[in-house]
């Protein structure tokens, strides 16, 4: 029956997650709205006002490629965009969320946010032409980037593709560039994490402090639960 299907499903889900937590854990905690928008409520600009959170959406897809599953998930969201006033729009937004578990910085995650960016716009290619038989008037949804980083190293910036090439300088006005919103939790202060934050900021303090001492974190561990 279906009611059997969704059941196995979700058995099935939740065991994926206790196995690998470290990998699962934030993602499906960002997969509330509500953690969404505390998160992106830490970041410069005015995206959580921008957004109508109560009306995104779960696309169920993956970019991240095989070699990268085990340091890193990502998850990928449709929502309507708001006006000035608050208003819902008819302008949808794709939220790409890439969440990096890796304890280092990966000087190559230039050239892979572009990678898995481009790779959103031909998934919206692909599911156009399933319901038109032409190109001619397509018109993709905008992405927004996320980058999430949760390792202990210091990591000020994911910097640009032109990083990466010999001489890129000369090259830049050729070389594409993406600036992605960069969540850096090693140096997010505690004020932010709990003013601007709100409840799912408190829990991210758990994950920066996770390399505590035992004692200090048990008392942390404590403070969040009886906030929470």
């Amino acid at each position: 029956s279906r009611k059997g299907t969704t059941r196995r499903h979700s058995r099935k889900r939740l065991e994926q997650l206790v196995r690998q937590f470290k990998e699962n854990g934030i993602k499906m905690m960002l997969e509330h709205p509500a953690n969404l928008r505390e998160s992106l409520r830490m970041l410069p600009g005015r995206w959580s006002e921008r957004i109508d959170f109560d009306r995104m959406e779960l696309v169920k897809t993956t970019f991240v490629r095989r070699d990268y599953r085990h340091v890193e998930s990502d998850l990928v969201l449709m929502a309507p965009l708001l006006d000035s006033r608050g208003r819902r729009t008819r302008k949808k937004l794709m939220i790409y969320v890439l969440i990096e578990h890796q304890p280092e910085p990966d000087r190559l995650m230039p050239l892979r946010m572009l990678d898995y960016t481009v790779q959103i716009f031909n998934y919206q290619v692909r599911q156009w032409t399933r319901k038109h038989s032409s190109t001619a008037k397509i018109q993709l949804q905008p992405v927004l980037p996320v980058l999430f980083y949760t390792g202990t190293r210091r990591w000020a910036s994911p910097g640009v593709l032109a990083d990466l090439i010999v001489g890129g300088e000369q090259f830049s006005d050729i070389t594409p560039v993406l600036k992605p919103l960069y969540l850096n939790l090693p140096e997010i202060s505690t004020k932010t994490l709990e003013q601007a934050g709100g409840y799912f900021g408190h829990v991210l303090r758990l994950v920066q402090q996770r390399k505590a001492r035992p004692r200090q974190f048990d008392r942390l561990l404590a403070g969040v639960v009886r906030h929470l």
